[in-house]
């Protein structure tokens, strides 16, 4: 028998480390870890002062030969469009507006259509007009506090938002204990009684804020089914993102990733939480927008329509300063070359939008009028992203541009067309094309051969919209891409535009 002693000591002989071995080995390592912490003489050399991918670092493909005539389309004056519209909402936010940006029946919106039409007329466009809308009543904030109680001490979290749509609560606001719900799912309420409480639910995007998992678990009505009182939202599994979610017109409030996981940590450990919610708002009836037209003469009455919304939440510099940023790229383009060298007519549309308001809806309820001359339509929507990877805490930026979903509804020809400008620009695309268009193509989507790209990203309507996430070399290749299409276009028949079997009038998928 082999005493605890002498088998120490052979295990000692076989490692052949002892404990000063031991002491030496973690010295040598804790400075080895050391080294390897220390700054990098390198510094960080994609990156500007302020922490972005600097737009010089992103990825470029040069011109081809054949394609020269698509240089003057520069990724530079392209973000400077943008960041005039992005000042726009800079003004409404210092303007004290609680909710904040471009958003449609404000003075932002309609310095927006101000903005769109002067370009329009700087341009030479004909026809040049504003189509006036009534719009739906629009919610107006005033003000709103929403603060936590732990431990004694109360305190407000930086990315805590109301939900879009909340009414004015009693003076003193409502309080509730909060409860941490996971997901959301059913599986989560098992064994918990949240009657009267305030759930915190945790929303994953999928990517983005289309198909994330409140929406698609629909945990907001199963909480106020399961007799939650409030509904609290965690967006996201990074950073700490401010967002307005809706929460079914009940009480409720959103909440960064970071933030809320603080307060999940709370409750952990085994803390009582509470929450506060105080809000004055109203709804605003009879009020109107508009859409802008102009119209860019070509040799014939057909006509190509260009599309780019102009409504957005907060900075909205994706969502959509970028479709804006490369219309305005398409008319100063299209606009220096002859008359007598366009074939079709080019009409522009800034139109009035979709967040709350009619869309282009009103085009595919006329459209045996509206676009009886339109051989394509094509819509630029959130058109330009950094790619992004998703590291621990953090969704990291990359110097690539980021690939999108897209649409084409037309005919092969059509459709070669476009992949041949896409590949020649460096536009990247998903592998398999959506089943329908969305935003301001929804429901016109099938009613003339059209063409979209699109990304939602998780920045979507959130006040992180900034426009260091659309790089110019983004905003330079799909402009020039879509230059390209139209020229492409041009060379082809109308009816080698269409589908091959004609389809009854129908929209596409709509959403946001």
């Amino acid at each position: 028998m082999i005493s605890v002693r002498e088998h120490r000591r052979g295990a000692r002989g076989q490692s052949g480390i002892g404990l000063g071995s031991v002491a030496i080995l973690v010295f040598l390592t804790s400075g080895t870890l050391v080294a390897q912490n220390a700054p990098n003489t390198l510094g960080q050399p994609l990156l500007d002062a302020s922490g972005d991918v600097r737009d010089d670092a992103f990825i470029r493909i040069p011109l081809r030969a054949d394609d020269q005539k698509y240089a003057d389309i520069d990724g530079d004056r392209l973000k400077s469009f943008l960041m005039e519209v992005d000042a726009i909402s800079l003004a409404d936010r210092d303007r004290g507006n609680v909710f904040w940006g471009r958003n449609i029946g404000t003075l932002g919106h309609e310095e927006t259509q101000d903005w769109v039409e002067r370009y329009f007329r700087a341009n030479g466009l004909e026809d040049v007009h504003r189509q006036s809308f009534d719009v739906g009543p629009q919610w107006k904030p005033e003000s709103w506090t929403i603060s936590f109680g732990a431990g004694g001490r109360t305190f407000e979290l930086e990315s805590a938002r109301p939900p879009q749509g909340a009414e004015s609560t009693p003076a003193g606001g409502l309080d509730y204990e909060l409860v941490w719900l996971g997901m959301g799912s059913q599986a989560d309420y098992i064994g918990r009684d949240v009657r009267g409480k305030a759930v915190l639910i945790l929303d994953i995007p999928r990517p983005g804020t289309l198909r994330h998992s409140i929406r698609t678990e629909g945990s907001v009505a199963r909480a106020f089914e399961q007799g939650a009182a409030a509904v609290g939202i965690v967006y996201g599994i990074s950073d700490n993102f401010a967002v307005w979610q809706r929460t079914s017109g009940r009480p409720g409030f959103n909440l960064g990733y970071r933030d809320g996981l603080m307060l999940r940590d709370l409750l952990g450990e085994g803390e009582r939480v509470t929450v506060n919610l105080q809000m004055r708002s109203e709804v605003v009836s009879g009020l109107q927008a508009s859409s802008v037209w102009g119209t860019l003469p070509g040799m014939s009455d057909e006509e190509i329509l260009i599309i780019a919304h102009m409504d957005g939440y907060f900075q909205a510099a994706s969502d959509n300063a970028s479709g804006l940023a490369a219309m305005m790229g398409l008319l100063e383009h299209f606009a220096k070359i002859p008359r007598s060298e366009r074939p079709r007519t080019i009409r522009f549309l800034g139109s009035v939008g979709h967040h709350s308001g009619p869309g282009t809806s009103w085009l595919h309820d006329n459209l045996e009028t509206a676009l009886a001359n339109t051989v394509l339509a094509i819509n630029l929507e959130h058109v330009a992203l950094v790619r992004t990877k998703y590291w621990g805490p953090t969704l990291r930026k990359t110097n690539a541009v980021s690939p999108m979903r897209w649409w084409v509804w037309g005919s092969d020809r059509l459709l070669d067309t476009v992949l041949d400008s896409f590949n020649r620009f460096n536009v990247a695309v998903t592998g398999d094309m959506e089943g329908g268009a969305s935003g301001e193509m929804g429901r016109m989507a099938r009613d003339v051969p059209t063409i979209q790209v699109i990304t939602s990203p998780e920045i979507k309507h959130t006040e992180q919209d900034t426009p260091d996430w659309v790089p110019a070399v983004g905003l330079e290749q799909i402009t020039r891409a879509y230059a390209r299409i139209i020229d492409g276009v041009n060379e082809l028949e109308r009816e080698d535009l269409e589908p091959a079997s004609a389809p009854s009038a129908q929209g596409g998928a709509g959403g946001p």
